[in-house]
């Protein structure tokens, strides 16, 4: 079924059965189209961002046991806080239905990963954990076809809920750059 792109000018159709040229051009078009339809039905970029920032955090005190001794309490920290974090986004792709509850423990982990490791991972760790985390949070499950969510706001391609959930994290990041670039003075 061809479908138009909400009846703007220059937009090209879309297709909603799978079919199109990756399916002619790729092996396993059926197993494509399942792993497709279980990875739309869930927070998927959202729990790969939580099991990224997890493993980021995991590289540094998984060296040999005598760089993890000498680490010491952070090292300790850095695994407990990176194995949680990676539970975490197999939370949000297995059990979607609890995103509210795992962002929100994601989010105070990923957090507190700045104080606790090395800087959260060098900050990388901890901005993909905050980015997972928020991005979870703000995800919302699509209706299935014939079902009718009164309090969802009708968006007709689908794209309002998608651009919250990637600008979010970005204006977080943006607004955190800004407001480290002032000058601090001493009050008098």
């Amino acid at each position: 079924m061809l479908l138009t792109g909400g009846g703007r000018s220059g937009v090209r159709p879309f297709r909603t059965d799978g079919g199109g040229r990756l399916d002619r051009r790729l092996p396993w078009p059926d197993q494509r189209r399942v792993v497709r339809r279980w990875r739309r039905t869930r927070p998927f970029w959202a729990g790969l961002l939580l099991i990224l920032g997890g493993a980021e955090l995991l590289l540094i005190p998984l060296s040999p046991l005598t760089v993890l001794v000498s680490l010491g309490l952070g090292g300790i920290a850095a695994l407990g806080i990176g194995i949680a974090l990676v539970v975490a986004g197999l939370f949000l792709w297995l059990l979607p239905h609890t995103h509210h509850y795992v962002s929100v423990n994601a989010m105070i982990l990923s957090v507190l990963s700045f104080a606790a490791t090395n800087l959260g991972g060098f900050l990388v760790g901890m901005l993909l954990g905050i980015a997972g985390s928020a991005m979870g949070f703000a995800w919302t499950p699509v209706p299935q076809d014939g079902e009718e969510d009164p309090g969802r706001p009708r968006v007709r391609d689908g794209q309002g809920t998608r651009t919250l959930a990637v600008l979010l994290p970005v204006a977080m990041a943006a607004g955190l750059v800004a407001h480290g670039s002032g000058r601090a003075e001493a009050v008098p």
